[in-house]
């Protein structure tokens, strides 16, 4: 996650980690909170959609992570 956000990514924590039915036996569920920001100026929605993107695309062929929602 951290080297997908590169720089305009603040920090990344994870927050919560479920292992139980509704995940599947064997899996488990975790849950981080993100933040992007720029010194500078203003990020634009797309900057960080595009970021996200990376990121959810580096999970899924890596990790062959599923994004909950």
């Amino acid at each position: 996650i951290r080297e997908q956000g590169g720089e305009l990514m603040e920090s990344c924590q994870l927050f919560d980690v479920y292992q139980g039915a509704q995940v599947g036996e064997g899996n488990k569920s975790v849950a981080y909170t993100v933040t992007f920001r720029h010194p500078e100026r203003t990020l634009k929605d797309k900057e960080v959609n595009g970021v996200y993107d990376a990121i959810v695309r580096e999970l899924k062929e890596k990790l062959n992570a599923v994004l909950r929602a």
